[in-house]
């Protein structure tokens, strides 16, 4: 084995005298083996090993229940689980020779679709730069407290489910209610163009808008593409709701206070073992996850985050094929501004963006961006073939 080789059978008895080695009749030829290929005993084994697993679990499960142990039970329950499904796992190979007619496909797909190779933000400046995001992807928007991290991943999702794409969203310390009534008021504005949102927060919209407001409630969501807000618990509690609802494309916003269903301890490992878990979940499910984390203190408010001012761990940025940056100084809040920076991408340039960011009117339109590799300022109409409009 230390070769990267199968053994040949004289060595594998030399190494396992005792072993009796099963043969097969093919072509005539007494050979070892047997008529199931080599695929069909990996699976054998995988399955035998999930067992085993599954077994010790349930004695000691069994063992701390009966001592009415509930939360030593549930505790090793989660962790075994979490091991099962991110270690004991399938996984696939691709051949460079094979399927070249899917590929030819494939090209086509991205040349109809202007470059586009994945689910569309809604920011097309932004989808200028990631081409969308992919299937499979682990997307990490950061930032400091207060700044817009939810709001932006509310924008996007809004987008996502105005294009016809199924969306669950998952909060953690925000409430079920509050992330509604958001997405309510980002969906209104940009079917009716305009809305205040501390009017629409405080009961105190005019008449005609208020009377828009029922009739999309009443007329226009309930013909939209499900968007289901859930409670996140741990990794597994989101992959039940994947299996569940079957989206398209999963947020997560403050995804850092998640559980960590492999119990540990230090915060840094339990947000490495999160953010770890998800990009796992994403290749599993075949669907992008984008979640928002928080920036170090220090970060400066003039430039914003860089990858190294992730808060908790780098293995945040280690584990997302993108990362995002949100940042305002004095200036851009006096204007209504907002700046967003692409600070990693595995395929593509960087850049950074700036939009607007109005809550009088629910204005988050974009107004230029501008690429790193050459610095070169890019205008809105650049974009035009990214715009379904």
């Amino acid at each position: 084995l230390n070769t990267g080789e199968v053994p040949t059978v004289r060595a594998f008895q030399r190494k396992f005298p005792r072993y009796k080695l099963e043969t097969v009749k093919l072509d005539g030829e007494v050979v070892v083996g047997t008529e199931e290929n080599l695929k069909f005993w990996c699976d054998e084994l995988r399955l035998k090993v999930k067992h085993n697993t599954i077994a010790d679990l349930v004695d000691s499960v069994a063992v701390n229940l009966q001592d009415f142990k509930t939360e030593e039970a549930y505790a090793a329950l989660k962790q075994t689980i979490a091991f099962v499904e991110n270690e004991v796992a399938v996984t696939s190979d691709v051949d460079l020779t094979k399927d070249t007619e899917g590929r030819i496909q494939a090209y086509l797909e991205r040349k109809n679709n202007k470059g586009m190779r994945g689910i569309p933000t809604g920011i097309h400046h932004l989808d200028y730069i990631l081409k969308g995001l992919e299937k499979e992807t682990l997307t990490t928007l950061i930032a400091n407290t207060g700044v817009g991290k939810t709001w932006l991943e509310i924008l996007i999702g809004a987008n996502c489910q105005l294009q016809n794409y199924r969306v669950l969203q998952f909060v953690t310390e925000m409430s079920e209610e509050i992330m509604r009534d958001r997405y309510e008021a980002v969906l209104f504005a940009k079917c009716y163009k305009t809305l205040n949102y501390n009017a629409f927060k405080s009961g105190a919209l005019s008449l005609e808008v208020e009377k828009q407001y029922f009739e999309f409630l009443e007329n226009d969501l309930p013909n939209f593409e499900p968007l289901i807000i859930a409670t996140a618990t741990g990794v597994m509690g989101v992959s039940a709701a994947i299996d569940k609802y079957e989206p398209d494309i999963v947020l997560i916003d403050s995804a850092y206070l998640m559980e960590d269903d492999q119990g540990a301890k230090d915060d840094w490992l339990r947000v490495a073992h999160i953010t770890r878990d998800l990009k796992k979940l994403a290749k599993r499910t075949k669907i992008p996850i984008f979640i928002n984390t928080q920036a170090d203190k220090n970060t400066s408010k003039k430039t914003g985050p860089e990858l190294g001012s992730i808060m908790y761990t780098q293995a945040i940025g280690q584990d997302s094929d993108n990362v995002l940056a949100l940042f305002r100084d004095e200036i851009m809040i006096n204007d209504r501004e907002m700046g967003l920076k692409v600070l990693k991408q595995r395929e593509g340039t960087l850049g950074k963006l700036t939009l607007n960011w109005d809550f009088d009117t629910m204005n988050f339109s974009e107004i230029y961006m501008q690429q790193t590799d050459d610095d070169s300022e890019i205008p809105d109409n650049t974009l035009s073939v990214l715009d379904d409009d």
